[in-house]
């Protein structure tokens, strides 16, 4: 695994309305953290709710996966993966479903929630803890980036493709059905802090092509 690691570590900014009608905490954000960059061949977004501890009451835990591979034009496939396992499962299991989703080409984009306030006034980036690290294939990695997004913002970044976000202290039960959510949403933010707008524009049409088809096949399942 390289060890290269960026960390996307804004500071924390007001909330406001979306875009379109005044200034957003993600045009804040564009304005002072863009990085002109394409996506990677192959990007795997987490987020992960990690098993407790041993000294710590046992409760469920699990993992939220979404899959970008750009393919041609801009355009890109997408896959999203959710798996919650129950209190005192043993967590070697999730550490292998998760390694199953990486190949020696992949970026992996690690999404962990900065408490409110957090990084005002500050630049020094951060490095993801060990415990993340343990639940991450430790070779093959082309890269590690990490996400550390206050929840406001997140909830921004959700709402620019419709997407929804409960509170900020969410349940393990709550936080576990809403984990394949914040891994779009996530990306949508690295996205926008990311990319030119080009490229941007182009795999967001992309990506609401495929939830929109990803919705209808649900609705199949569920009736």
């Amino acid at each position: 695994m390289s060890d290269q690691l960026d960390t996307i570590h804004p500071r924390s900014l007001r909330a406001a309305p979306l875009p379109g009608s005044a200034r957003s905490p993600i045009q804040g954000l564009l304005m002072r953290y863009r990085r002109r960059s394409t996506m990677p061949e192959r990007m795997v977004v987490l987020s992960l709710l990690l098993p407790p501890l041993p000294h710590e009451p046992l409760a469920p835990f699990g993992f939220g996966a979404f899959i970008i591979v750009p393919r041609w034009r801009n355009d890109a496939a997408f896959a999203s993966h959710a798996h919650g396992y129950g209190a005192g499962y043993e967590p070697r299991r999730m550490r292998e479903d998760i390694g199953r989703l990486f190949t020696p080409d992949t970026t992996a984009l690690i999404h962990t929630t900065a408490p409110l306030g957090f990084g005002e006034g500050q630049r020094q980036a951060t490095r993801v803890t060990g415990r993340l690290l343990d639940f991450i294939p430790r070779s093959g990695l082309a890269r590690i980036a990490h996400a550390h997004i206050p929840h406001d913002q997140l909830v921004h970044a959700a709402r620019i493709e419709g997407l929804e976000l409960s509170g900020p202290n969410p349940s393990a039960i709550q936080r576990l059905v809403r984990l394949r959510t914040e891994t779009q949403a996530a990306w949508i933010f690295w996205l926008l802090a990311s990319c030119p707008p080009p490229v941007r524009r182009n795999l967001l049409a992309s990506y609401l092509s495929w939830r929109a088809l990803d919705q209808a096949v649900s609705r199949q399942v569920i009736i």
